[in-house]
């Protein structure tokens, strides 16, 4: 891709696991790459996620606050959508820590679905073939431009497989 695009410095900001889809963050210098850097570790930029987890995830569970690798870790979680099989979930995560959503929803007993490395004993039976990966979805990324001051909001919308799952379970 840096030779492709002619840019040499380019360098991974925001990434994701392999069979995680969604928005990713490069920074094209080693100045944008500082200053995207800091503004990760100053926790400036909001990261939403969608997720399909198994089971129906409690009411009242709005926080999943349980250390990741010893470090704390903090996930907001809005329900969309559950049955008794499926949860379609949008979270926020506070922290960055490495799997922290996977390890999570796992904490809870809800763990994402697809997911080979945390939760493959709690997928619904009869639906191997309609998962074809881990649903985990990275939606947004929004922050303050750091070197102009402008606001920034990527997006990016639900991928087919995700959707057709979606459709399998029944959700929306």
């Amino acid at each position: 891709m840096r030779a492709q695009g002619g840019l040499p410095a380019l360098a991974a900001v925001h990434r994701l696991d392999r069979d995680t889809s969604g928005c990713l963050l490069f920074a094209k210098n080693a100045r944008a790459l500082a200053a995207a850097i800091a503004l990760f570790g100053g926790r400036a930029v909001t990261k939403v996620y969608h997720a399909l987890a198994a089971g129906r995830l409690p009411d009242g569970l709005r926080e999943i606050k349980v250390p990741v690798d010893g470090q704390p870790a903090l996930t907001r979680v809005e329900r969309l959508d559950v049955n008794p099989r499926a949860s379609h979930l949008k979270l926020n995560i506070e922290t960055g820590r490495t799997h922290q959503i996977r390890k999570h929803l796992l904490a809870v007993h809800h763990p994402v679905l697809g997911d080979k490395a945390y939760g493959g004993r709690f997928q619904p039976p009869g639906l191997q073939q309609e998962i074809p990966r881990q649903m985990l979805h990275a939606s947004v990324l929004a922050f303050t431009q750091p070197l102009t001051g402008a606001p920034v909001r990527c997006k990016a919308a639900l991928p087919e497989d995700f959707r057709a799952c979606l459709r399998a379970l029944r959700l929306h």
